[in-house]
């Protein structure tokens, strides 16, 4: 039996069960960090606990065990399972392979009291490590008390000590002028020591006007990137809190808030650290929001115009600050002061400037909350009746006047944004739809509904229209009659009615469902049979796969017809694959082998969803012995794909020690 000061924790970890505990985009990233090259001063407890720094956007703590399954900690936003803690393990085993030795954990490595560490991933006797005072990078600094010094005693501080006052003004002037941010902080402690915060607010505006300067994007696959670093806003915005300066917090928001806006518009922030960084600044605007000594209306108001300049969604905490119990006094001044603002967001009539119209319709439903909350009701109402003359916005009145109970009004203005909107907006029409088949609905008009499903289904076929019809045929009582016509228009399409006038005038579908009014006669959808994809789809789920592969076929040999574009193919093999395994098979190896030649990570994931098919269906046919030189051929045509091999490796559950790392 192996020593305990020996034993190896990683040694038999595979790929499968690493990407298991970090998930598949953690582990490609936290491979990207170890490959280049980002674990540093990596040591190693006696019972095989992992500790390292990490060069992400700043300089992170990371630890990890493997005693009973993987755990970490690390002092980055995620905290646990994070990239960082991936790239430790894999840098352990790389040194591992190249016969590299990991140095001890020293008991009295201050990186045990960053992580804060005092029980279960650290062994015993770490666990009572204390270094008071040390910082975790990006924290707020630790309140260390009357006395208490920011750092471990230890011969520095001894020499520091030792020095004369002359001596060291000497040495923090020469600082001073190496490192500008020294002046800044100390600049910053004179502030807070004299209670004078216009040197802080200065400051903290300066650095918003900087850091929103800079160049902000980040990449989720390579995991390069350049993250600004908002951390002396931050620090600067806590220092005004706690000098009781809410309103220079606020004042500053304001500013960040439209500056942050145009950084991230003219970045690419794909990963959202970016956007991370700003809205942990604006979490500090908001909470001094509520302790600001502005009037309640102006506040509601501050709060309002940052959700309306918000297009990144970093102004959350604004929606709570909102939803809190505010006086209707002061929601009638807001309701007024957003009035008086609604002259700004002129759209000349006809206009298809979509975001324009944006703008003004979610101003306007600003406009409405505030009447609401005011107990201006009725006033709200009349305005969106007025707005949907401008932003066309039906669905906000009709939803409206349906939560007020007034039905009637709502079909009226249901038909009107129909003949509006079904031609320029036909999602919107639907939408509307949609609510007029509610109503019949808790009406009991079940003709009316299954008349308004048919229309639906000639207009757009497909097999959820289809079922929706048949559904909503059986409530009607005439399941039995639409079925015949329906299964012969499938089949046959246009060679059989649709619709037609009945003697009294009224136009039929399918000769008993009346039509709903809402369509131009003749704009209905015939089309020529077989409707191919409903008929798979069918048999499908009527669990006759000899029949879904016939219509397959057929529509495969058929020149004039082809499935459409957007039909689920895999779900026909996943369907029939235990039926017809030899064509379920070469249909996903094609799959596989398309989706690996991309060359992309979203091809790479693609393919390994294939293959995982093909492997269950082999055991599952007792045709074990084919996974091997089909692996082999894929690993032999790909070898250069190192992500994908990669990638295979944990499909195949390798260890990870001894196997090639992708580099």
């Amino acid at each position: 039996m192996a020593d305990k000061e020996t034993t190896d924790l990683f040694i038999d970890l595979d790929w499968a069960t690493l990407e298991a505990w970090a998930g598949a985009k953690t582990l490609l990233r936290g491979k990207e960090y170890q490959r280049n090259r980002r674990v540093s001063s990596l040591v190693r407890s006696h019972d095989g606990t992992l500790v390292a720094r990490v060069a992400g956007s700043e300089l992170y703590v990371t630890a990890v065990t493997n005693r009973d399954g993987l755990v970490s900690a690390c002092t980055c936003p995620v905290g646990v399972s994070c990239k960082h803690a991936v790239a430790v393990i894999l840098e352990y085993i790389a040194l591992r392979e190249k016969g590299v030795p990991v140095p001890p954990l020293a008991p009295a490595d201050p990186r045990i009291a960053l992580l804060g560490l005092r029980s279960g991933i650290m062994p015993a006797q770490y666990r009572d490590v204390t270094c008071k005072g040390l910082q975790v990078p990006g924290s707020p600094l630790p309140d260390t008390g009357p006395g208490d010094s920011r750092r471990a005693a230890g011969p520095l501080r001894q020499y520091l000590q030792a020095m004369k006052k002359k001596e060291l003004l000497e040495l923090i002037e020469e600082l001073i002028e190496w490192f500008p941010e020294v002046e800044q902080e100390i600049a910053d402690r004179k502030s807070v020591a004299e209670e004078d915060p216009r040197p802080v607010f200065e400051a903290l505006l300066a650095d918003i006007g900087t850091i929103t300067e800079e160049e902000a994007w980040s990449d989720d696959w390579s995991d390069n990137s350049q993250i600004p670093d908002y951390s002396p806003v931050r620090k600067r915005m806590e220092m005004l809190l706690a000098m009781d300066q809410a309103d220079m917090v606020v004042e500053a928001g304001r500013v960040l808030i439209r500056q942050g806006m145009e950084q991230l518009e003219k970045g690419d922030d794909r990963t959202g650290e970016v956007s991370y960084e700003i809205a942990s600044c604006l979490d500090l605007v908001f909470a001094a929001l509520r302790r600001s000594g502005h009037p309640v209306f102006e506040r509601l108001l501050f709060a309002i115009h940052a959700i309306l300049d918000d297009d990144f969604d970093l102004c959350a905490d604004a929606r709570a600050f909102i939803d809190e119990e505010w006086p209707a006094a002061d929601w009638s001044r807001v309701a007024d002061s957003l009035l008086s603002e609604l002259g700004t967001y002129q759209i000349p009539p006809g206009s298809q400037d979509y975001a324009a119209l944006n703008r003004r319709d979610s101003f306007t439903s600003w406009i409405g909350n505030a009447l609401d909350r005011a107990g201006r009701e009725d006033e709200a109402t009349a305005l969106y009746i007025d707005e949907t003359a401008v932003t066309g916005d039906y669905l906000r009145l009709v939803r409206r006047l349906r939560a007020a109970g007034q039905n009637d009004e709502a079909a009226a203005w249901i038909r009107r944004g129909i003949a509006a909107l079904k031609r320029s907006y036909p999602g919107t029409a639907g939408s509307l739809k949609d609510i007029q088949r509610e109503i019949w609905e808790e009406e009991g008009n079940y003709p009316a509904v299954a008349g308004l499903r048919a229309e639906e289904f000639v207009c757009s076929p497909s097999y959820l229209s289809f079922s929706r019809l048949m559904a909503a045929a059986e409530h009607a009582g005439a399941r039995d009659t639409v079925k015949d016509m329906i299964m012969h228009y499938l089949v046959s399409g246009g060679s059989h009615a649709v619709m037609e006038e009945g003697g009294d005038g009224r136009w039929r579908i399918f000769k008993v469902l009346p039509a709903s009014g809402f369509l131009d006669q003749g704009s209905w959808n015939v089309r020529p049979g077989p409707c191919y994809s409903i008929l798979i789809e069918k048999a499908l789920t009527d669990q006759r796969p000899e029949e879904a592969v016939m219509w397959f076929d057929r529509c495969r040999n058929d020149t004039t017809r082809q499935l459409g574009s957007d039909y689920p193919e895999d779900k026909l093999w996943d369907a029939v694959a235990e039926r017809f395994p030899d064509r379920a098979l070469r249909y996903w190896m094609e799959r596989a082998e398309r989706e690996a030649l991309t060359a992309t990570p979203k091809g790479y994931e693609r393919a390994i969803i294939y293959i995982k098919k093909i492997r269950a269906l082999m055991d599952g046919q007792g045709r074990t012995g084919e996974w091997a030189p089909y692996m082999k051929e894929m690993r032999s045509t790909h070898a250069r794909k190192k992500k994908f091999i990669g990638m295979l490796d944990v499909l195949e559950k390798k260890k990870i020690y001894q196997a090639e790392l992708p580099d």
